[in-house]
């Protein structure tokens, strides 16, 4: 089911964009990959992705002294769920501003003349 994939999806992502910038999260494309399909074929990680990166973001909140948001994360389930949420967030925030953009490409909003006004 790929309701389960989407953290793994989500990290994936995260990762891709980084990647570009820092060298050194390559290496979590290929293991968030792999974790993407073994969860699409109904199977635990392989790799152990999924569990590496839920103790790193706890471990980074904890270290950051906000040691209830790093035991709050480091539980399975919430993690999944925040992965969810932000996931599902970001998607509708990029699809709202996708269709904003067209619409503004469509009819442009400042005319010619002296007066530009823009409404949102």
């Amino acid at each position: 089911m790929v309701f389960f994939c989407i953290p793994c999806l989500v990290l994936l992502a995260y990762f891709g964009v980084m990647g570009i910038f820092f060298p050194k999260y390559r290496s979590y494309i290929k293991d968030g990959w792999r974790c993407f399909v073994d969860k699409l074929k109904r199977k635990d990680c392989s790799a152990s992705f999924d569990n590496r990166m839920r103790l790193a973001v706890s471990m980074w909140f904890t270290e950051r002294k906000m040691p209830r948001i790093g035991r709050f994360l480091h539980n399975k389930r919430n993690f999944e769920i925040t992965l969810i949420v932000i996931g599902v967030v970001t998607t509708i925030i990029s699809i709202y501003l996708f269709v904003l953009f067209i619409s503004f490409m469509i009819e442009s909003p400042c005319e010619t003349g002296d007066t530009c006004s823009i409404d949102v």
